[in-house]
């Protein structure tokens, strides 16, 4: 008979836990207790996972401080094993994720084994009146826990629930208590209302066009309105240049002037500016080519470090990767799907900023389909914000208006709404309601 666990690879996870930094921010998401079948190798992991959500260091001498508080390891004294694990461990660290997904492999069959037994025993208990509902309920408890979430409603049921939404949602909006993020933009606000939790929202636009300073105003908006934590992953900007330019849209001052470091005479704004934002709680992730995995432990970090997560920004989505996935098209569906699912496992709106495609032509007005591997993305996406500088039609330079698309919202409106450029200190304002352009439904 094969049997369900591998201790050589159990040491080699927690051995790598114990020894790389950060590890265990890179795989939290995808492993858990149970994916030990040592009773020890669960204590030692348990210890670890204790240590990072103390915001501790995690090493071995750490490990064994936290274990000593507790009770000794089965069979064992700390220190002697510890020091066995570290010995014994295979010596490549490299290899931590695929040894992980091995481990979930067992512990998956393990679970299955274990089902097998409990329905065994109830195919010989002659006394039971339902015999297949009581092995179905077996089998719905393995697989979503002790705790079946609901799934079935009769309408009057689903009637009540979204009743009960609505009065939320109503009395958050009276007392101003965050529902979700806006743009700070009136005009725009109106049209697209607000970006609830569980959103999914696209700001899509050419290189240049202010995409990513919407984004930005969207993280200044939540952290100091709402004090609501955000998480920015910046793939494309590093972190000094999206800092400066959040100094640049508070203090007013140009963002030229910061990044050429010519303050002379606002040297006191920048410096004031600096200290009375320093709290704002926004948390960056400067990372090139993030793989999703490493969004979802970016994000469990910021959560865990700010109790919960008002928005989430990915600047940009087609910068993400997912190594799992053959092609590139299946890649984009799987990182779209997953952002999407974020967005409602996190309870927060998502926004990614996305690239539009180099055939989309210049000056015209784009479309959602203008999106580059828009396919997936369109599907998924409850918004799609398309942003469009309008240019002077004599000598194509910036006419100082830009368009903002409404391209798809799934609870709202959609149309143009124009707004004017600030650039220079990294913002858009509100033009006059004569000035923006029609909006349709």
């Amino acid at each position: 008979m094969t049997e369900l666990h591998n201790n050589s690879i159990e040491q080699c996870v927690l051995a790598a836990l114990m020894t790389v930094q950060n590890s265990f921010e890179t795989v939290m998401n995808d492993l858990d207790e149970d994916c030990f079948f040592a009773t020890r190798h669960q204590e030692i992991y348990r210890a670890i996972v204790e240590l990072a959500n103390e915001n501790k260091p995690y090493d071995v001498l750490f490990v064994e401080q936290k274990l000593n508080e507790k009770k000794p390891l089965v069979g064992t004294i700390p220190a002697d094993y510890l020091m066995t694990l570290m010995a014994d461990a295979p010596s490549s660290f490299y290899n931590l994720e695929s040894y992980v997904a091995e481990l979930n492999k067992l512990k998956s069959h393990r679970e299955v084994e274990k089902i097998g037994r409990s329905i065994q025993e109830v195919a010989k208990d002659l006394t039971l009146p339902d015999v297949h509902g009581a092995a179905e309920n077996i089998l719905n408890k393995a697989t979503t826990g002790d705790k079946v979430e609901k799934s079935s409603f009769t309408f009057g049921e689903a009637l009540k629930l979204a009743g009960a939404q609505l009065m939320q949602k109503a009395e958050a909006k009276a007392s101003k208590q965050y529902t979700g993020v806006k743009f700070n933009l009136p005009h725009l606000d109106n049209v697209v209302g607000t970006i609830q939790r569980g959103h999914f929202c696209v700001i899509g636009g050419r290189p240049g066009s202010g995409k990513s300073t919407l984004a930005q105003m969207v993280a200044i908006q939540t952290a100091m309105q709402y004090e609501e934590a955000v998480l920015v992953v910046s793939a494309e900007m590093d972190v000094e240049t999206f800092a400066n330019r959040c100094i640049s849209a508070l203090s007013h001052i140009p963002y030229d002037n910061i990044h050429n470091a010519e303050i002379e005479g606002m040297l006191h704004t920048f410096a004031d500016a600096q200290h009375r934002f320093s709290k704002l709680p926004i948390h960056i992730e400067d990372k090139q080519k993030p793989t999703i995995a490493e969004i979802h432990s970016y994000a469990r970090k910021a959560k865990r470090n700010y109790k919960k997560l008002g928005c989430i920004i990915i600047d940009y989505l087609q910068l993400v990767r997912d190594p799992t996935k053959k092609d590139r098209y299946q890649e984009v569906s799987s990182i779209s799907r997953d952002l999407k699912a974020m967005a409602k496992e996190f309870d927060c709106p998502v926004i990614a900023l996305a690239q539009l495609n180099r055939e989309s032509e210049k000056g015209k007005r784009p479309k959602a389909s203008d999106l580059k591997e828009s396919g997936q993305i369109e599907q998924d996406a409850d918004q799609i914000l398309l942003v469009h500088p309008i240019l002077n039609s004599d000598d194509e330079m910036p006419s100082g208006i830009t368009e903002i698309i409404i391209a798809k919202n799934r609870h709202g409106k959609k149309g143009v709404v124009r707004v004017m450029d600030r650039l220079d200190i990294c913002r858009f304002a509100s033009v006059r309601a004569d000035e923006s352009a029609g909006v349709g439904a």
